[in-house]
């Protein structure tokens, strides 16, 4: 394996999925950030922690998914924590792996502001990995995508869709009042290219959802009932948006569009490439945790094998931002993937 420099770009992933480091975020190690070498052990002996936020949606469950696999492919070993959606727990979950001498430790973020000081003591002990959510100035690195440029791009493809000049009322389902930073970016991005792509816009109801498909089903209902007529349900992720989508098929409600702003979800993506461009699900972004997952535990490998230090990495990687609608779902469509 190699690692990543800070002069350096990643190598391209899964073609031409690449990854780009980006130094501009302030999310990083100047609280620490597990400048405590775990390195130099050989790899059939490293343990490492994965504090995961929840698992009830498929991005989530996907990532647990991906280290697994690579743990028993490659020979080492990985602990897994299920927080279920509570920012409590997670820090709980946390500390009982730190006690158990995991090598290192990577963690999605369930609520970076809540949780900074329990995680910047945390990375006092143990090299700390952040991926999909990160805390401003803990840890090593935060592998993630640009939740803002994707939103942002989705968004963008949904006024081509709706067309400029167009007034549209939104309804939004987000992932709740942990969801401090991801969410807000994804929303606000999808906004934003709403409205660069000249299509003026209300946000008429906003429902959390917690980035679960099932928990997205009852809170549609809720804004269905208030706002029978909204024009567009946006889901911050396809989890959620898929599930409003569930709904609106259900009440035979055709005219009502869906859109995410971030995930690139296969069922997602199937929809738009089977149904079109009239399809009534208009767009997403990509935002790989194949990619995501297989980066932040390749550095947490280098880390405990002593092949890098903390150093050696931005605060920041990014995944390669991507809006996905009809006329390109086909090119990231993958019936094989876990996700």
């Amino acid at each position: 394996m190699k690692f990543i420099r800070r002069t350096a770009k990643v190598a391209a992933v899964a073609g031409s999925l690449a990854l780009v480091l980006s130094g501009c975020s302030t999310i990083g190690s100047d609280t620490g950030g597990g400048d405590r070498e775990a390195g130099g052990k050989a790899l059939d002996e490293v343990v490492i922690g994965f504090a995961q936020r929840q698992v009830d949606a498929p991005y989530f469950a996907a990532m647990v998914q991906i280290a697994e696999d690579r743990a028993k492919a490659e020979g080492w070993e990985v602990r897994v924590q299920n927080a279920d959606g509570d920012a409590v727990t997670q820090i709980d979950q946390a500390q009982t792996l730190v006690s158990q001498g995991v090598d290192v430790l990577v963690v999605d973020s369930m609520s970076p502001a809540s949780q900074k000081v329990q995680f910047a003591d945390i990375a006092q002990e143990v090299p700390l990995v952040f991926v999909d959510t990160g805390i401003d100035e803990v840890g090593i690195t935060t592998v993630q995508s640009d939740n803002y440029e994707i939103g942002k791009l989705s968004g963008g493809l949904t006024a081509e869709r709706i067309g400029a000049g167009s007034e549209i009322t939104v309804a939004v389902l987000n992932g709740g009042p942990d969801d401090e930073v991801v969410g807000p970016q994804r929303q606000q991005g999808f906004l934003d290219g709403l409205e660069a792509g000249g299509v003026g816009y209300e946000v008429v109801a906003e429902q959390p959802a917690v980035y679960s498909q099932d928990r997205a089903v009852p809170a549609t209902e809720n804004i269905l009932s208030a706002h029978p007529d909204v024009d567009l349900i946006l889901g911050l992720n396809d989890s959620m948006a898929l599930g409003a989508l569930t709904v609106l098929e259900d009440q035979g409600n055709t005219t009502t569009l869906v859109a995410a702003s971030a995930d690139g979800q296969k069922e997602a993506i199937k929809k738009m490439m089977d149904e079109g461009c009239d399809a009534q699900y208009v767009s997403t972004g990509l935002n790989s945790p194949e990619l995501a997952a297989d980066e932040a535990f390749t550095i947490a490998l280098q880390i405990a094998t002593g092949e890098a230090a903390a150093s050696d990495f931005e605060p920041v990687i990014h995944t390669e931002a991507v809006g996905i609608d009809c006329d390109n779902a086909a090119e990231y469509y993958n019936a094989d993937s876990l996700f």
